[in-house]
């Protein structure tokens, strides 16, 4: 076992604690909709070309829906969490390849599907973390790579990482620079500021609640904000 099959069980549990039905963060999706575009994500990879291709998009919509409509009942829910479970792509075979392509999609996922309702959150409460030190783990996640969250924060972002109390136990993170436009001999420039010089968006959090928050679902993550 590794972090990332660990994650993938953990994912996997509380999407069987959740049962079909059960309302997610995704709008418009319940958990088997969410169960079908994992599904379709791993193992059908010319179904899932949608979700990058525009031109594609009506066809692995079409597909989300047929899986989803067949997993609604507990039975061909349960045999979904399965297929999910002993699924082969060749991403598996690495766990580096794994891990890159999908430790943050499946943190995400859980607590889409852990936090979409209050009976959603009841039902999953048993399911535990994926590692004793996933808080350490999610946090080390959020690095600048994932600049593509901080798109909206032009005068910079930096994360403050607290324990489950509060306290900035992980200490903080520069995800984005502030930049500043500058006009040099008629082309327009970025120019990238030390902190000091901007003023930074600051996030405090744990760090799933901070992954929540930049991923666009600020209303079900306990950040503060500065």
């Amino acid at each position: 076992m590794t972090v990332i099959t660990d994650l993938r069980e953990n994912l996997a549990d509380v999407l069987e604690a959740v049962g079909p039905g059960s309302p997610t963060l995704c709008e418009g999706w319940d958990s088997q909709h969410l169960l079908a575009h994992l599904l379709l994500r791993e193992t059908r990879p010319d179904a899932a070309a949608g979700i990058f291709l525009p031109p594609l998009k009506d066809r692995t919509e079409r597909l989300l829906q047929e899986r989803a409509e067949a997993m609604a009942d507990p039975e061909g829910y349960a045999r979904g969490v399965a297929e999910f479970r002993e699924a082969s792509p060749l991403s598996r075979r690495s766990a580096r390849v794994d891990a890159a392509m999908n430790f943050v999609e499946y943190v995400i996922h859980r607590e889409d599907a852990r936090r979409g309702s209050a009976e959603a959150t009841r039902r999953a409460a048993g399911v535990g973390p994926f590692a004793p030190d996933e808080r350490q783990r999610v946090w080390d996640q959020l690095r600048p790579p994932l600049a593509m969250f901080a798109k909206d924060y032009p005068d910079g972002l930096e994360l403050v990482g607290t324990d489950s109390e509060g306290r900035p136990a992980l200490g903080s993170r520069t995800i984005r620079r502030p930049a500043a436009q500058s006009r040099v001999g008629g082309l327009v420039q970025r120019v990238v500021r030390a902190p000091s010089e901007g003023t930074f968006t600051v996030l405090e959090g744990e760090p799933v609640d901070l992954l929540l928050y930049l991923s666009g679902r600020q209303g079900a993550a306990r950040v503060s904000r500065g």
